[in-house]
This record gives C-alpha cells, structure tokens and sequence, in this order.
C-alpha cells in the first residue's frame, strides 16, 4: 500500500524537477503550477505525511479538506491545459469550473459543521457512515470524476493533424489516464456509499485497494503522459545544442583567422562579434553574419572549402537541420 502512495507522488515531483529546470532552457512555465498543487495533494495523502502534517493541525482532519483543494485545483488546471492543446472550446470548461467552486463551498460547509476528531489515513472508512461527511466526500470525488471524464473526451476528440509523434502518444496516454481515474473515482464513490449504508463487508477492503491501485495508474498516466514531450523537446534542445557547438567548433579557426585581417576588424564592429565559448545560436549567428559579410567584400581571403563550410551551416540554420554535419575546411 505505501508504494502505491508513494511511487506517484515520486513520478510527479520528478516532473516537477524538470519541468523546472526546464525554465533555465526558455521553457514555458505551462504545467508546472498544476503539477506542483497535484505534487503536494498526492504527498499529503501519503498515510505517513497526512499522519504527521494532520497532527500539527489538531487531528481534526482539516488536512483532508486541503488535500482536497491542492487535487481539485491541480486537476482543475491541468483540465484548462490539456483543452486548451487540444484546440477545443473551453465554454464547457468554464461551467464545470464554475460548478467545481460551488462543490467546494459546499464541502468546506459540510466538514467544518461536523466533528472529525482523531487523524485518519482512510477518511472515508472511519467517518463516511456521518452523512455530512458522506456527501462531503462524495461532493469531491463527483467533481474528479466530472472533470477527469470531460478532460478524457476532450482528448479523444482533438485533431491529431500535425502532431508529434511524442505529443500524440502523451496525450493518448493521458486520455486512458483520464478514463482509469473516471473507474477509480467509481470505486471511490461506491466504497462512500458503502460506509454511508453501513453495509460495508469484506469485499469493501479489496475494492478499497482497487481503488488505490487505479488513483496510483491514473497519476502515473497522467505524470508519464506530460513527460514524454517534455522528455522530446528536452532531448531535441540538447542535440540543438550539441550542433550548434559543433559548428561553432568548426567555424573558430575561420573567425579567428580572418579577425587578424583589416577587413575582419571592420567587420567584427559590425557585427558586435564576441569570441567568448558560448555555444548559443545567437554566437553562432553572429559569426556566421560575419564570416559572410567579409566572404561578399573580400571573397579573396576565404579558401573554396571555407565557403562550402559557410553554406553548409547557413543551409542547416534555414532548414533547422543539424549544424553538426562535417565538411572540409581550409586553412
């Protein structure tokens, strides 16, 4: 039980971690709030965490009422952006959101209006038979699901045309993801009914564990589901980069030979050129700017295979292929 509570909330931080460092790389900040509010809901949830944060808050299991927050604003928000991608109306999004605000009052009406003393790690299963807390949980739970299903449609029924295969395979996954987590707020629902009846029986700890089993497949889908085209577009940075080093490699002997000539120091004023090992594309711009400015003044001072070199890269920039291909230089 504790790797089911534990291993998503591992999986999602470390999406997290990426996506933060990934904001050093000119990513955009996009999913990355939503997976921090879903991060902490999931590690509170953890029976060790929500034991220990649960009793610097009294044991009155306030906590459960903020796990609840953190989950329904992150699903929330994290709903807004995968419509968004998909390209579809968000007019349905809107009133969800707006009957999402209205279950929160309400919950936050029912759980403070009734006692729940003493932390408890299955909240359902010790205070669900109190019918305040019966339609406070399944206030919740009826949103996720509400919520997760409209977010699973959205993303079977966007246009796939022009996406990457990376992007494509992610958001599918996300769809399925969106569709478990429909079955485990089900289960959830019926084990809240259960104890609301009083009619809980053995089968109700191996439907509790299902449920478990499909809210730990539901937030990995979700994790894996945003990461493998953070994980591409990470990894086509890093060759970009890779290149754009390789040409500036290649394109030093070049530029620092002809910064020895009169026309090179004209030409570097112009270009506000910068020696300084930086492997950018604006360095890589800027030297090419410059190699090419003295090649149409003074074509005498570039060898044949030192031009060749130069329309190689500037070919490679204007398509954005690899920069990296090897072609012979002069001296």
């Amino acid at each position: 039980m504790k790797l089911l509570q534990i291993l998503p909330a591992l999986i999602l931080w470390s999406v997290v971690i990426t996506r933060i460092i990934g904001l050093k790389f000119g990513w955009k900040p996009g999913i990355l709030k939503a997976m921090v509010l879903v991060s902490i809901g999931t590690t509170l949830n953890i029976d060790a965490v929500y034991l220990a944060v649960d009793a610097g808050l009294g044991h009155r299991n306030i906590l459960n009422l903020v796990v609840h927050v953190a989950l329904g604003l992150g699903m929330t928000e994290l709903s807004r952006l995968i419509v968004a991608a998909t390209g579809a109306s968000n007019a349905r999004w809107r009133l969800l959101v707006l009957v999402g605000i209205g279950l929160a009052g309400a919950q936050a009406a029912l759980l403070f209006s009734t006692g729940t003393p003493g932390s408890a790690t299955n909240f359902t299963d010790v205070f669900a038979g109190i019918p305040a807390i019966a339609w406070y949980q399944g206030l919740f739970f009826a949103w996720i699901g509400l919520i997760t299903a409209y977010t699973g449609v959205e993303c079977l029924r966007r246009n796939r045309a022009g996406e990457t295969a990376s992007f494509r395979i992610g958001f599918d996954i996300i769809a399925v993801s969106c569709f478990v987590g429909v079955l485990a707020v089900a289960t959830k629902l019926l084990l809240v009914a259960q104890e609301a009846a009083g009619a809980e029986n053995s089968v109700s700890d191996i439907v509790y564990v299902g449920y478990r089993v499909l809210i730990a497949l539901t937030l990995i889908g979700f994790a894996v589901g945003f990461a493998l085209p953070a994980y591409h577009r990470g990894r086509q940075q890093w060759t970009d980069r890779a290149r754009c080093r390789s040409a500036l490699v290649r394109l030093q002997p070049i530029v620092s030979r002809l910064l020895e000539t009169d026309a090179g120091q004209q030409a570097r004023e112009a270009a506000a050129l910068s020696l300084r090992p930086r492997s950018s594309q604006d360095q890589l711009y800027r030297w090419v700017i410059f190699v090419d400015d003295i090649r149409i003044e003074n074509p005498e001072l570039l060898s044949a295979e030192e031009v060749d070199l130069l329309d190689d890269i500037e070919a490679r920039i204007a398509r954005r292929g690899p920069v990296g291909a090897q072609v012979p230089t002069g001296s």
